[in-house]
């Protein structure tokens, strides 16, 4: 019966039935004990289920009969087959187990009689198959002798190296790790770090409360959720948040929730609002102080007031003086008061502490005149396409924004079909055009007597009138202090002339999606003068609902600002990296929204290993995707794009589901977080799994070229991208071995595939999916200096067990070295009118390498940055070039006095001096560097195109090259 049940077992191995096997071989060793064979088998499957601890008993119930078999209990002899594979099976498991964590070497020590005799067996035990596993062999050695000997080397390595700290000090030096692992970018640099600054949204306001769709229906809407019915306690991170129009619109929802039936509900509420640009964390922080001055204001002239000031502050490029000194003291008094938390938002904002300096320096910059006219503004505002083709080029991009903007444009324009343009938003829409403001509200109309005449009589204005308003607004209405950041607004390809921002985007049509909004929450009566249809009144409308949010909620709510990219940024703040952080702050979302922001950062494959998993099961991360939308004919080519996974295979190998992915990508794309870690049975195969890491890596280091815009698609990943998605795929539930043995062979240079490059265009399609050339080795010397560096740092992080040749470096091994470099190649083609914010060779994309080589015929720039899928391939002509290939960048910046800064070993920095390398900066996603892109059309002034030079910079000798740290 042992036996029977010993081979059953033994099908179920093969198939990749674990789970089965166990069964059946733990039925094997009930029944007969003492033969051996049926205990290896069980630890070997539950060595494949990933169970560790579990293993290793196995081993020992294995080898105690083992030896039995040699007459008196004696080490098996050292040809003993059985033998050889229980004992590098120890080793493998003792060092993935504490990898891992499931296996401590800091164990207490028993202190009961019993557990002392049976931990003393358990170490005799475990010396016997030592004393094996180091016996010296004469002869020949084969293959797998010299295996069990390499394994048994780095476990002994480990085990030595913790038997000289203690418990406490192992885990300083993981925690230490794992703080440089997190700190190491995951991201390729842009040639020119400026950001650019997002003010206005675009989209429909829409809480979070909501599903997808918002429809009372949608299986994942929160409110009116039986699964959510009793929830208390509702944390949200809004990552990329722009004007925050949907963190208002969630907390409307919130407020509307906590007082329906007439009932109140202490509801208690987080909003973790992340962003990389300051600009939108200091520009919402005035926000929230005007809307907790209107909550608090008791003087209904003064409540007019400080709604006007809010309302251009959040819609215009310009703004009433009155307005401009509500603005500027809001901003003055948040500069002074929140570093000491004497604020009133203090009582419900929480500024991270590492964010504040620099969200301090832009509230300083607001709180006095900026050196900004009003006249020169409003110089750019004749038209959409004027201001288009003011901003550095933008021109050729009127005809794309214009027909993204036309629909909103169409329902607010029109003939005035009233005499009254408060009550006409046709009639307000007409004017706007003409005198390029808003009208301010009714009651203060009379503070501008031209525009008081203008709006009287309208539908028939003489020219004259409307000079007169122009001279007006110029003489009393003041630049938007919170457009402007002093870096993007004086940048030539982000902002026009002189340094204005460009603003593509009119008061009334960022507002449209307002009153439809407040009417589903409105109980109370509207105040009188937000009363209509003018674009004050429907703003105001929705300013009051969320003031009154913040009343209703803000003794139980918290609003967590912090300066961070969103992708990596939230592990650091749980972490502690970003500063302390409240104890009593979640740890957890209950829904995410993204914005955009994945169209920039790799898409779903990021969102999916950095956000998700701080999800609670059936948790969604929701985001838009606005950069290419028409790149992708459905959310499932989104996916694969990015992850190049179907959405049917997410669960199997992300741990996570894609929502509707048949739909369009015009919807909202999200993910849902599954409960991890998944059964093994759930899981691809290890083949599968192999197989996609083999493409994912592949991708990551040979990037496909580019588009040009609508088409852009950004791959912004770098090698240390990919050791994150090996991290994750651990705590999806995949045995830590298999992801090991990946990136043994990676960290090993023997890495085999049958995996073809994709040498196309981005998007990938999905058909690349089982693309496929004859077995063969990928060359992966070029990358040696990077994986060092990262491993160096990182080891001790991750939770699985690799083994580095010896000659690697030690994290002091490592040094930090910069240089000067410059791309002349960042500059437009002279005489053409082009975007280097949308085309497809734009210094803003993070898309920047660095090759370091030693110059040869063979080895120049332009051939060894279009070759390196020949360097992979260890193609003849580039076989014998010496060349390293650096995706992460410490610093970066090609524009007029020009930096760069990385780490390498210092054995390598040394070895590239006394050869006589030279370093270059290449953009990994444009395949040829010198020849400029032609996107179908010829590049004439009469025919104004996207054209670009690639962006490569001179090679700069290793003389020139200086050490930092």
């Amino acid at each position: 019966m042992a036996e029977a049940a010993n081979q059953q077992g033994g099908v179920f191995y093969k198939e990749g039935k674990f789970a089965k096997a166990q069964k059946c071989y733990q039925q094997a060793v009930t029944l007969d004990p003492k033969e051996p064979k049926y205990a290896s088998n069980l630890s070997a499957v539950l060595y494949e289920l990933g169970r560790y601890a579990a293993c290793i008993v196995a081993i020992h119930l294995s080898w105690n009969p083992l030896r039995q078999q040699n007459g008196s209990p004696s080490t098996p002899p050292e040809s003993d087959p059985l033998a050889l594979k229980l004992a590098t099976r120890f080793a493998k498991a003792k060092l993935n187990g504490i990898s891992n964590k499931t296996i401590s070497l800091h164990g207490e020590a028993p202190t009961q009689p019993n557990a002392v005799k049976g931990d003393q067996a358990t170490k005799d035990l475990e010396a016997d198959i030592e004393k094996f596993a180091i016996l010296e062999r004469d002869g020949n050695v084969d293959a797998k002798v010299k295996e069990m000997r390499s394994i048994w080397e780095e476990w002994r390595s480990v085990r030595e190296k913790c038997s000289t700290h203690s418990a406490n000090e192992c885990q300083a030096a993981i925690a230490a790790a794992q703080t440089r692992f997190r700190a190491i970018p995951i991201f390729k640099k842009a040639a020119d770090p400026t950001m650019e600054f997002y003010r206005i949204g675009h989209d429909p306001v829409q809480s979070l409360m909501y599903g997808l769709f918002g429809s009372t229906t949608d299986q994942y809407r929160l409110d009116g959720n039986p699964d959510y019915a009793n929830q208390r306690e509702w944390s949200f991170l809004f990552g990329g948040f722009g004007d925050a129009r949907h963190v208002f619109g969630t907390l409307m929802h919130l407020a509307h929730m906590s007082t329906r039936g007439g009932k109140n509900v202490n509801l208690k509420v987080h909003l973790t609002l992340m962003d990389i640009h300051p600009a939108p964390l200091a520009r919402n922080l005035v926000i929230f102080s005007l809307l907790d001055q209107i909550r608090l204001s008791k003087d209904s002239s003064k409540r007019v007031e400080l709604h006007a000031a809010l309302f251009y502050l959040y819609t215009s490029i310009i703004m009433p003086d009155y307005c401009h000194q509500i603005v500027m003291q809001t901003a003055r008094s948040l500069a002074q008061e929140l570093p000491n938390g004497t604020h009133s938002v203090c009582q419900f904002i929480h500024v991270n502490p590492k964010s504040l300096p620099v969200v301090l320096e832009l509230l300083k910059y607001w709180s006095t005149p900026i050196p900004k006219s009003t006249k020169e503004f409003l110089k750019f505002k004749g038209g959409l396409g004027d201001l288009l083709g003011g901003a550095g080029g933008l021109g050729a991009l009127a005809d794309i924004f214009g027909s993204m903007m036309s629909p909103p444009k169409k329902q607010l324009t029109g003939s005035s079909s009233s005499s009254d343009a408060y009550a006409d938003p046709s009639g307000e829409s007409s004017l706007l055009d003409n005198i390029h403001v808003a009208l301010p509200p009714r009651t203060l109309l009379a503070r501008h007597p031209a525009l008081g005449k203008l709006v009287r009589t309208h539908q028939n204005a003489p020219e004259t009138t409307y000079s007169a308003v122009k001279r007006e607004i110029e003489d009393t209405w003041d630049p938007n202090p919170t457009f402007f950041d002093k870096v993007s607004t004086e940048h030539p390809q982000f902002a026009l002339p002189g340094g204005y921002p460009n603003v593509l985007t009119s008061p009334l049509e960022t507002t449209i999606s307002f009153p439809k909004f407040c009417r589903e929450f409105q109980r109370s009566a509207i105040a009188p003068f937000a009363r209509g249809n003018s674009g004050f009144a429907v703003t105001s409308q929705f300013f009051e609902l969320a003031a009154e949010a913040i009343t209703k909620l803000h003794k139980s709510l918290k609003v967590e600002v912090v300066r961070s990219d969103v992708i990596t940024g939230v592990a650091k703040l749980f972490a502690g990296d970003l500063g302390e952080r409240p104890k009593d702050f979640p740890v957890t979302f209950t829904r995410m929204f993204l914005s955009n922001v994945p169209d920039y950062t790799n898409g779903v494959l990021n969102t999916a290993v950095h956000l998700v998993p701080h999800l609670p099961p059936k948790g969604l991360a929701m985001a838009n995707c606005l950069l290419n939308t028409a790149s992708f004919p459905t959310i499932s080519d989104f996916c694969y794009n990015y992850a190049l996974l179907l959405p049917r295979d997410f669960p199997r190998i992300l741990g996570c589901e894609v929502t509707n992915p048949h739909k369009s990508c015009f919807d909202d794309i999200a993910l849902v977080r599954l409960p991890l870690p998944r059964p093994l049975d759930q899981l691809a195969t290890k083949k599968e799994l192999h197989t996609w890491l083999s493409q994912l890596l592949l991708a990551t280091l040979r990037t496909p070229n580019s588009s040009p815009a609508p088409g852009r698609v950004d791959a912004p990943n770098n090698l240390t991208a990919f050791l994150h998605v090996l991290c994750h795929l651990h705590l999806v539930g995949f045995p830590s071995h298999w992801i090991g043995d990946f990136w043994q062979s990676v960290i090993s240079n023997n890495f085999v595939t049958d995996v073809a490059l994709y040498l196309g265009r981005l998007p990938v399609p999905s058909t690349e999916m089982n693309s496929r050339k004859p077995l063969r080795k990928v060359h992966l010397d070029a990358w040696v200096a990077e994986l060092q560096v990262t491993m160096a740092s990182a080891k001790l992080a991750l939770p699985f067990s690799v083994a580095l040749p010896s000659e690697w470096p030690s994290l002091e091994d490592i040094g930090t070295y910069k240089a000067p470099l410059l791309s002349s190649d960042l500059q437009l083609i002279p005489g053409h009118s082009t975007s280097v914010m949308m085309s497809a060779g734009s210094p803003f994309i993070k898309a920047t390498g660095l090759m370091f080589y030693q110059p040869s015929k063979e080895a120049t720039i332009d051939k060894l940055a279009s070759r390196v899928h020949a360097i992979l391939e260890g193609e003849p002509r580039v076989r014998d070039v010496k060349v390293q290939i650096l995706l992460g960048q410490e610093e970066l910046d090609l524009r007029q006095g020009g930096i760069v800064s990385w780490k390498m070993s210092k054995s390598w920095f040394e070895k590239m001096k006394e050869e006589k390398w030279v370093l270059a900066a290449y953009r990994t996603d444009l395949s040829i560097p010198g020849e400029h892109l032609d996107f179908q059309r010829p590049c004439t002034t009469d025919a104004p195109i996207f054209c670009f030079y690639f962006p490569a910079t001179e090679p700069l000798s290793a003389d020139k090259w200086l050490e930092v740290a």
